[in-house]
């Protein structure tokens, strides 16, 4: 069984919460149509994402998804968070877990906005991807435990 841990210490201030490095880019089937016809795509670079159980769906930076050239699929997305309604871009994705055994997931809505604090990660992993795991926190060890589901 695919499994993942993450060290996190909920007592240090400084500790922005359980973070994983993710990869997100383009789907390969979008690649290749886009290299076919002479467009150019960045290569995947990792980045910190927060497991937030609080989002519904996977958001990264809006700047992020420039850099990776996400192909929007929709301009108008509206999500509530911080008591405020904020219009994001929808793209279609790809998101992996480098350094994990976890599955990856090709294609799936991924959701971009503003972040303001974007010097700890550059994504939240919503519910739309944490339904497939289980997660264990073990307080006196500072760990989370990722399995994903049979």
């Amino acid at each position: 069984m695919a499994r993942a841990e993450i060290p996190w210490d909920p007592f240090d201030q400084n500790d922005p919460g359980p973070c994983i490095d993710v990869l997100i880019m383009n789907s390969p089937d979008v690649i290749e149509a886009g290299r076919s016809v002479g467009l150019e795509y960045p290569g995947p670079r990792p980045l910190r994402a927060l497991l937030d159980t609080g989002a519904s769906v996977t958001l990264i930076s809006r700047k992020f998804a420039d850099y990776c050239k996400l192909r929007q699929t929709n301009e108008g997305s509206k999500i509530s968070a911080i008591g405020a309604i904020h219009r994001c871009g929808e793209h279609a994705g790809s998101i992996g877990f480098p350094n994990t055994s976890l599955r990856g997931f090709d294609s799936i809505r991924i959701i971009s906005a503003l972040f303001a604090k974007e010097r700890y990660y550059s994504c939240l992993i919503g519910r739309d991807i944490l339904r497939n795991w289980i997660i264990t926190f073990d307080g006196g060890a500072k760990l989370v435990t990722i399995k994903e589901r049979d």
